[in-house]
C-alpha cells in the first residue's frame, strides 16, 4: 500500500497562527495514540502573512486516514481547530509518489 499525504491551507483569525500550532500539539497528545497508521506532519506559517497556515499530514495508507478522519474524537478535535479559522481549509489528498531527504 502506498502512503497517503493530506495537504491542507488555511487562514487563521487575526493572531491565531500560534493557537492553531497548539491545537496541532493538542493532536499529538491525545489523538495521536489512537491514529493507526499515522507517519508525521508538518506545520508552517507563510513568512507573509501570519495569518496563514499550511501543513501536510503522511499516513500509511488512505484506510489509515479515512479510519482516523472517522473518529467521533478526530471530529471533535478539528471542529476546536476549525474554530480558529476563518474558512474551512483548502484540501489536497494524494498518493506519496518520492519522497527525499538530507
Amino acid at each position: 500500500m502506498a502512503d497517503h499525504v493530506s495537504f491542507f491551507r488555511a487562514r487563521t483569525l487575526p493572531g491565531k497562527a500560534q493557537a492553531v500550532a497548539a491545537q496541532m500539539d493538542k493532536w499529538q497528545r491525545e489523538q495521536k495514540p489512537q491514529a493507526k497508521g499515522y507517519v508525521r506532519s508538518i506545520l508552517v506559517a507563510n513568512n507573509n502573512n501570519a495569518d496563514e497556515v499550511m501543513g501536510a499530514v503522511r499516513w500509511d495508507s488512505s484506510e489509515g486516514y479515512f479510519a482516523n478522519a472517522s473518529r467521533p474524537e478526530q471530529d471533535a478535535w478539528y471542529r476546536e481547530l476549525r474554530a480558529l479559522l476563518v474558512a474551512d481549509p483548502e484540501w489536497f489528498d494524494g498518493t506519496l509518489l518520492r519522497e527525499f531527504s538530507a
